[in-house]
């Protein structure tokens, strides 16, 4: 199909078929002949007769050196507006009549944008795979429930807490809208570093200019808005990168941020005012000789101390080199735009009020489903009788373990005389006295903080999950089980 590409393309060049123009401006214009994709080739022309010859002629080449035939059964012509006189133009080709609007590799094709009924195909497939909600909902029930079968079980923890990040006291699950974000910002990265692309010309002929990194701003009432999304995002991108300047070709002298930590026309607005240079770039205004910028009136007196320190701070500047100029992601060491610093950068968690070390949770060399276990306990979601009670069930709230006291999070797992045993036995062994805190959270937060830090320091760190995840044993070991193994624990230990 690179052979018929070229072809169309050569057939262009010599004016033999004539594209359409994404814009009417002839500095802008960029001609689209056709366009491919896998086996399927669009291809735009006049409704011409000398152009749908050449475009036979063209086909019938491209079979005979290629040994590939045109299924001219599934080939269509489709008229744009009214053409008169289409069934010979047709016959030409010898392809069918279509009419639009249709559809092109599933998506609608020529209809008007703001109908309603062409869309509804689209809307559905969003509907099915695309809304946030629902992909929500179904990483939820996943979460919770696994794979959907047996009974309903209890949504912990609210949604907005388990994706916020894990320092913060969440599981650390991506934010679909803030990972939506990020990836559109990786659209405005691609048109202001791709030099040779397709897309790249259409947008910029479709929409224009605003300096030599981004389009202008999109106010158009009609159409989908895609660019004019991506396009609002821009003062982010902005506002976290930084220009590299090599040739000076794409970085203006006043508006961009080259010298110093803002644009020259903020630095010396009084300057700017006089100058007649507001939109050259730093090659424009740089030549062998040094500046070269040009003043709509002479200086006055007053202004001179004002000139020679506006001179002095371009002197900060580097001598332009051959390379190109480069836009710098602020956030990356190697300056190179990513997803996942985008996504940190515009991914707002929930606030956590307490001072918790949730760090310990996930740095332990513990199983994840213990680390989670234990997340859970620390966040006082564990469903405990007196959790349950709360969930509606009518139960008699007593310690499973001890049988005495109303089973609670912290009891349970902390208070209880009998678990309250194997806690006493790992604070032996650190040689430390120990009081203990009030609740889970503060286990965590206090665990590595007191006492002696010498030794096992991984050894330490997988202690308070382990004897949080002891204490969920329900149906499995019990906790007397665990006792049995102080022995092969404290050689680990040591």
């Amino acid at each position: 199909m690179g052979g018929l590409s070229y072809m169309l393309k050569i057939a262009q060049v010599n004016n033999r078929i004539r594209g359409f123009k994404v814009s009417e401006e002839e500095s802008l214009g960029v001609s689209i002949s056709h366009l491919q994709y896998a086996d399927d080739t669009l291809v735009f022309c006049d409704a011409e007769s000398e152009q749908l010859k050449h475009l036979r002629v063209i086909f019938i080449l491209f079979e005979a050196i290629s040994g590939l035939h045109i299924n001219w059964g599934k080939s269509f012509i489709y008229p744009v507006n009214e053409v008169p006189e289409i069934s010979p133009l047709a016959n030409i080709l010898g392809g069918n009549i279509g009419e639009l609007p249709t559809t092109y590799l599933g998506m609608p094709l020529g209809a008007k944008s703001k109908s309603l009924s062409i869309w509804n195909s689209v809307v559905e497939k969003c509907e099915k795979k695309l809304i946030i909600q629902r992909l929500n909902t179904i990483r939820r029930n996943f979460l919770w429930q696994g794979n959907g079968e047996g009974e309903k079980k209890f949504h912990l923890v609210k949604w907005d807490v388990v994706i916020s990040n894990k320092k913060e006291g969440g599981l650390g699950i991506k934010n679909l809208k803030s990972h939506n974000k990020s990836l559109l910002l990786k659209w405005l990265r691609r048109l202001a570093t791709d030099d040779q692309s397709l897309w790249k010309d259409i947008i910029i002929a479709r929409y224009g200019k605003e300096g030599p990194w981004t389009t202008k701003e999109v106010y158009t009432p009609y159409g989908v808005g895609l660019w004019r999304t991506i396009r609002n995002k821009w003062p982010r991108m902005w506002s976290n990168s930084v220009i590299n300047v090599g040739n000076g070709r794409k970085t203006l002298f006043w508006n961009d941020i080259w010298v110093g930590q803002t644009p020259l026309r903020q630095q010396f607005p009084d300057i700017y005012i006089l100058n007649q240079q507001k939109m050259a770039t730093i090659l424009e205004v740089r030549n062998e000789q040094g500046w070269n910028l040009t003043f709509r009136r002479f200086l006055n007196d007053w202004e001179v101390e004002r000139m020679t320190q506006f001179y002095n701070t371009l002197e900060q500047d580097k001598n332009l080199t051959c390379e190109k100029d480069k836009l710098i992601w602020k956030l990356e060491k190697d300056g190179k735009f990513k997803v996942k610093s985008a996504y940190k950068l515009l991914d707002i968690s929930i606030e956590i009020k307490e001072l918790r070390s949730w760090k310990m949770i996930w740095k332990g060399k513990i199983p994840h489903k213990v680390a989670c276990f234990t997340w859970l306990v620390a966040r006082q979601y564990v469903l405990t009788q007196d959790n349950l009670m709360k969930r509606g069930r009518d139960l008699c709230s007593r310690c499973s373990f001890c049988e005495s006291e109303t089973e609670t999070i912290n009891h349970l797992f902390l208070h209880c005389k009998v678990t309250e045993k194997l806690w006493k036995y790992f604070i032996n062994l650190r040689g430390i006295t120990w009081t203990m805190p009030r609740n889970t959270a503060e286990v965590l937060a206090c665990w590595n903080r007191d006492g002696n830090q010498t030794g096992h320091k991984e050894g330490r760190k997988i202690v308070p999950g382990s004897l949080l995840a002891s204490g969920g044993q329900y149906g499995g070991r019990e906790i007397r089980d665990v006792l049995r193994t102080r022995v092969s624990l404290s050689k680990a230990l040591k």
